[in-house]
């Protein structure tokens, strides 16, 4: 038997929880009965989401610490205090995210959520057929988070933004929990653009998690050194408790993704919300969740036209990942010039996507001109 409702949401991670909150706790889907499925329960802290962001968001209250202070240190030790205000860095864990949204729903008799696993979404009319491994499911709009390894075009970019990150807790050293190193490059170069996240999260307690821009996986003793060596010769703290820790894998591409196929829409990392030059994933996700809810609320569909995210931003995510592959202008310098040239405030809006050209040229200004306009012009010719 086909069981039948008006909306189906597969994948209960960031977006598929962001658009289910934002579409009910703001009354557009009142009428809808929705299904969620997802394979997981969702009842362990599995990633920590790492965001800066101007004003209060719509999960402020789930904030676990912001920043007001960012530092930058570059690989020969530099340290550059980066000026970012209006922007704030903030951090929300998983689980706290789960709990809180999952809370909401439970108190709606308009929707289910299944724990199955997803084989296959359909539109093949004007209406989604869902399979999962126990049942068959039929809907209006169907909204697929799940994410696999595109089949890549010759010449397309496929970075892994790979980490392993440790909540520790120590005695020895005071940390300054209103400061955070954003990117800390005090380390080894050999296995690619390699930096440190410093989150402090109180004067005693502190995330750190080791990150590597790369096209291959190290191996789980690695990651565990680096973050040791780290932790004791650079951060010099000798003795801590080790309170958790987490691992994930993020793709960097160009790739262009498909955002709809019939009644069916890709979301998250799925549908493009990943910026391809930075893996930064929540406040786009955020941005096309607003879109979604707005087409919804305004046409009874969920289907908008125009990408936050747009055609000028992949072709700047495209030249950057081709810079990087050619090897010539190495991922700590880059980074080095343009935090450097750029004031903060600047990057971050160019990044979110929200620059304006004056503020475009003053990042191309601060990087060496000829690696990423000899690629951005063959990124261009590509598209065209």
């Amino acid at each position: 038997m086909t069981k039948k409702y008006d909306i189906i949401i597969c994948g209960a991670g960031l977006a598929g929880l962001s658009l289910a909150y934002s579409a009910l706790s703001s009354g557009v889907w009142t009428n809808q009965r929705v299904l969620i499925i997802d394979k997981s329960t969702k009842d362990t802290n599995d990633r920590t989401w790492s965001f800066w962001e101007k004003s209060p968001g719509i999960f402020e209250s789930l904030v676990h610490h912001k920043w007001n202070q960012l530092v930058f240190f570059t690989n020969d030790q530099q340290r550059i205090d980066l000026q970012h205000l209006p922007y704030k860095y903030k951090t929300i864990k998983g689980l706290d995210f789960y709990k809180y949204v999952r809370s909401f729903l439970q108190k709606l008799t308009q929707v289910e959520w299944i724990e199955e696993s997803v084989e296959s979404v359909e539109s093949p009319g004007d209406h989604c057929l869902v399979k999962t491994d126990k049942g068959r499911y039929e809907c209006k709009f169907a909204f697929d988070s799940r994410y696999k390894k595109p089949d890549l075009k010759y010449g397309d970019q496929y970075f892994l933004q790979h980490f392993k990150g440790v909540t520790i807790r120590t005695g020895n050293r005071k940390f300054n929990p209103d400061q955070a190193f954003l990117m800390d490059f005090r380390t080894s170069q050999k296995n690619g653009t390699t930096f440190f996240y410093t989150l402090p999260m109180s004067e005693n307690e502190v995330f750190i998690e080791y990150t590597l821009f790369s096209k291959e996986l190290l191996t789980e003793d690695i990651y565990d050194h680096e973050l040791k060596t780290y932790i004791t010769n650079v951060l010099g703290v000798s003795d801590y408790d080790l309170i958790d820790s987490e691992f994930g894998v993020i793709p960097m591409t160009d790739f262009k993704f498909k955002r709809r196929s019939g009644n069916v829409m890709n979301i998250g990392t799925a549908g493009g919300d990943t910026r391809g030059s930075t893996g930064y994933t929540f406040t786009n996700v955020q941005k096309t969740i607003t879109k979604i809810v707005q087409a919804f609320e305004r046409t009874g569909t969920p289907f908008f036209k125009n990408e936050h995210l747009g055609s000028i931003e992949k072709l700047y995510d495209s030249t950057l990942l081709n810079v990087l592959a050619e090897g010539n202008y190495e991922g700590h310098q880059l980074f080095t010039d343009l935090f450097k040239g750029t004031k903060a405030k600047t990057v971050f809006s160019f990044l979110d996507g929200e620059s304006s050209i004056i503020e475009e040229l003053k990042v191309m200004k601060s990087l060496r001109t000829w690696p990423f306009l000899k690629w951005f012009t063959k990124v261009v010719f590509r598209y065209l």
